[in-house]
């Protein structure tokens, strides 16, 4: 299956040499679903669209790709930087992007980012094997936990807090985007930026503060505004 693809640069040329460069040499195993020289705009895209892979540049006005990445950090879309600044390279590398290019792209660099967003995204598929269950490791070895027992996930930086039936709980060292990419995207649901909930899990939508969850542990969990028609639609669909 081909990757989806977008790519924000404030600079047309870069845009058309990388469509090129994808079309040209890369069109079996990339699609190319938009691209776009306005990042504001491309961030609402990517929303919408929600590419497997987007091209971003660094330096742009008005809403730098450093920026940009931190308002769709809630999304499976793995990011590749674009950049002709070997110091904006340096910056992209401590953020959560897969990598980066140096421009002008060589042949070779664009063929090794592929490769490797295609060997993230079937890794990510791979580790994920047990129908209705989840690995998690501990010091003991590996818990498969069940669906259903995990009623949230808490963000911790580069861990992960599970909240789990029966007051339990557990840490583990993955990322909330990781397990937003192989938790069933009918079932859990990114509420806010620290959180991923089981649909299933879900007490009462409160509407006070803005939006909240009261969760089958009794926790009360804050629904960002981006997020809370989606929440209430996806809610009314149980019903």
């Amino acid at each position: 299956m081909k990757l989806t693809a977008a790519i924000i640069d404030d600079e047309k040329h870069a845009i058309e040499t990388l469509v090129y460069d994808l079309n040209e040499n890369h069109s079996d195993e990339v699609e190319i679903v938009f691209s776009t020289t306005n990042p504001v705009e491309g961030a609402k895209r990517i929303r919408t669209e929600k590419p497997d892979l987007l091209f971003l540049d660094v330096d742009m006005p008005g809403l730098s790709g450093l920026e940009l990445i931190q308002l769709i950090d809630d999304l499976p879309t793995r990011v590749v930087f674009t950049t002709a600044h070997l110091e904006y390279a340096v910056k992209a590398v401590e953020t959560i992007a897969s990598g980066y290019l140096l421009k002008p792209v060589q042949a070779d660099d664009l063929q090794r980012i592929i490769e490797k967003i295609k060997v993230e995204k079937a890794s990510s598929r791979a580790e994920y094997s047990f129908s209705g269950k989840i690995p998690v490791a501990d010091a003991d070895g590996i818990e498969l936990i069940s669906y259903e027992d995990i009623i949230y996930l808490k963000s911790d930086s580069n861990y992960c807090e599970l909240k789990l039936t029966g007051n339990r709980k557990k840490v583990a060292s993955k990322t909330l985007k990781y397990f937003g990419e192989i938790l069933p995207s009918n079932q859990f649901f990114r509420i806010h930026k620290s959180y991923l909930i089981n649909i299933h899990q879900v007490k009462k939508y409160l509407k006070r503060d803005g939006g909240e969850l009261l969760m089958s542990n009794n926790d009360v969990l804050p629904v960002s505004r981006n997020n809370r028609l989606e929440i209430l639609k996806l809610i009314q669909s149980y019903i």
